[in-house]
């Protein structure tokens, strides 16, 4: 992992995806993943039998030895806008196992964990405009929580953004006010929603 890398990780892990977010559209368009040096690889290479998301990085790298460094090292030579974009599409597509941008499955677990409980407000701000985005489960989430809380807000423009039928944006609606009855949602959006019938 080049040190650019580690310190897109690092932010990430602390919450800030921001550096990763910005360094992998420098790769928007479809043919990215031709500029990597793994494009055209045996991808076993890249799938080592003894990583997955739970197991210890030290222990596979020792078990593993040159095989492991040899896939590395196609990472280590990517441009880190190329190596940002392939952690960042593992990330969304939740690629439970295989080397993505320099990580082990392992050293990636972490990572997984804090992507599927981001939020991030300008996806769901656009997603509540009708801009279809794509979101992670908590950011659909809190587009439906959102819009089950403000009677303004277009259902039309809504289940476009979610990419969904109004017919389905309704459903999920009342999935959501069922759950905020039986207290089982998200902490936060509990206390939106407490608010907002404090305020009411």
């Amino acid at each position: 992992m080049t040190p650019d890398m580690t310190v897109i990780v690092d932010s990430a892990l602390r919450g800030d995806w921001t550096l990763l977010l910005e360094t992998a559209s420098h790769t928007e368009e479809k043919n990215w993943a031709e500029k990597a040096r793994c494009a055209g690889q045996v991808t076993d290479i890249f799938l080592p039998p003894s990583d997955g998301p739970r197991e210890d990085a030290e222990e596979v790298r020792r078990k593993e030895g040159e095989a492991l460094d040899f896939a590395l090292g196609f990472c280590a030579a990517w441009p880190v806008s190329v190596a940002a974009r392939c952690l960042l599409e593992a990330l969304r597509q939740d690629e439970e196992y295989g080397i993505r941008a320099g990580l082990l499955a392992c050293e990636r677990a972490e990572l997984r964990d804090a992507w599927k409980r981001r939020v991030d407000t300008e996806a769901v701000s656009a997603a509540l405009r009708g801009v279809t985005t794509l979101l992670s489960r908590q950011e659909r989430e809190e587009v439906v929580a959102r819009f089950a809380n403000d009677q303004g807000l277009d259902a039309d423009r809504v289940a476009q953004g979610l990419g969904v039928s109004r017919k389905y944006l309704w459903q999920l609606v009342r999935e959501y006010r069922q759950r905020v009855r039986q207290g089982v949602t998200s902490a936060s959006a509990s206390e939106r929603g407490a608010s907002r019938s404090d305020a009411a």
